[in-house]
């Protein structure tokens, strides 16, 4: 996904250009959305997102309320968006292009009370399409709960598949454990409930199984295991504001799974997955950070208990409200030690998001340098 620098300069060079173009491209007025939900309460970009698809706070609100408005006009909307993405890599790994193109179906309709929300992805690096996220959302304002069934993000702090930042999976977010190939980023076949309790939030949700796959699709991997949920995965995901602009979040999933490898029996493994976090915003900044703990029964086939760990730390400046410069600690154990400083830049110019990006692997001492373009159609609308 990243291309090795030419010399060291490289990274502070290209982000000092991004700042500039920032500046100067950056939109500081009108611009408009995708379709579908922009047109369907005459909605501009700007309203829920900082720098798409990453959302601001009310576009956090929009969807926990199960994209609705309640007593606002609903206008008609086109069936479906399409997003486009490109990376380039100049040193890709062997079989992968050089050039990587990929290309997401987003979709919505009100059934009554009900929004239902598709995200398909169109399959990238000779990889198939496949369904990457579809579910039914409704709220119910009398109990203030929401309620999600179908193939379902975890609702984590970031969102690891539909609204991250940057080109690099947060520390935790896609560590394997052993043969237990499940990770936090796959999204869950089952459902999710949301409640507000006073001013806290909080999920409840219940899987079945598991999407394996990118939001984007790609080509996969032949490992030789065959697993799959052997009893249902359960969560618990609280938010509760402490302070003007600051929450405390906590993560909770219990689960067991059956893997199989290749002329071996099939074997059990228990594990539990367990997330501290907090969330701070003062005028431009935002920082946010969390620390993962995991314990799986027996990930190996051979009554091993494996302890694991990860997290990230990350700190954002918004330069202007739709661009943003950011550096991010990473690290994950499984129980082999990883660890990055992962510095990005990200701007949107009306349905376009430019993505630039170093990631310095600690220890190895190498850099990588890669970057993106993302482009939503239909165009800006005119209303």
């Amino acid at each position: 996904m990243f291309s090795k620098p030419r010399r060291p300069g490289a990274l502070a060079l290209a982000l000092a250009l991004l700042a500039g173009v920032v500046s100067i491209a950056a939109p500081r007025s009108r611009a408009d959305a995708m379709p579908i939900f922009a047109q369907r309460y005459h909605f501009r970009c700007t309203v829920c997102h900082s720098v798409l698809p990453v959302l601001n706070s009310f576009g956090t609100y929009f969807r926990n309320h199960g994209y609705r408005i309640p007593k606002a006009p609903v206008h008609g909307t086109t069936i479906a968006a399409l997003r486009y993405q490109l990376e380039y890599e100049t040193d890709p790994p062997s079989g992968q292009r050089r050039w990587s193109p990929a290309g997401v179906l987003l979709s919505s309709a009100n059934l009554g009370n009900i929004t239902a929300y598709l995200h398909y992805n169109l399959g990238a690096g000779g990889g198939p399409s496949a369904v990457y996220l579809a579910y039914l959302a409704t709220y119910d304002a009398h109990t203030q709960m929401t309620y999600r069934v179908g193939y379902v993000e975890l609702p984590l702090m970031q969102s690891p598949g539909q609204r991250l930042d940057d080109l690099a999976p947060y520390g935790y977010d896609q560590t394997h454990v052993g043969l237990n190939n499940l990770n936090l980023a796959a999204p869950r076949i089952g459902a999710d409930v949301e409640r507000q309790v006073g001013v806290a939030r909080i999920d409840g949700t219940l899987a079945f199984g598991e999407y394996s796959g990118s939001a984007y699709g790609g080509k996969p991997v032949a490992t030789g295991e065959a697993t799959y949920a052997s009893r249902p995965e359960l969560g618990i995901f609280t938010r509760v504001p402490v302070a003007t602009g600051v929450e405390l979040f906590s993560d909770t999933l219990l689960g067991q799974r059956a893997i199989g490898v290749t002329g071996q029996p099939v074997f059990q493994d228990a594990y539990q997955r367990l997330g501290f976090g907090a969330d701070a915003h003062y005028k431009k900044l935002d920082f946010q950070a969390e620390q993962w703990y995991g314990h799986d029964g027996d990930a190996d086939g051979v009554g091993g208990q494996i302890t694991s760990s990860g997290g990230y730390a990350r700190l954002r400046w918004f330069p202007v409200p739709h661009a943003y410069l950011a550096v991010r600690y990473d690290a994950a154990a499984n129980p082999y030690i990883v660890r990055d400083w992962v510095g990005y830049a990200g701007v949107q110019v009306y349905t376009m998001r430019f993505i630039l990006q170093n990631v310095h692997t600690i220890g190895s001492g190498k850099n990588y340098l890669g970057g993106a373009m993302t482009i939503g159609f239909p165009g800006p609308l005119k209303y």
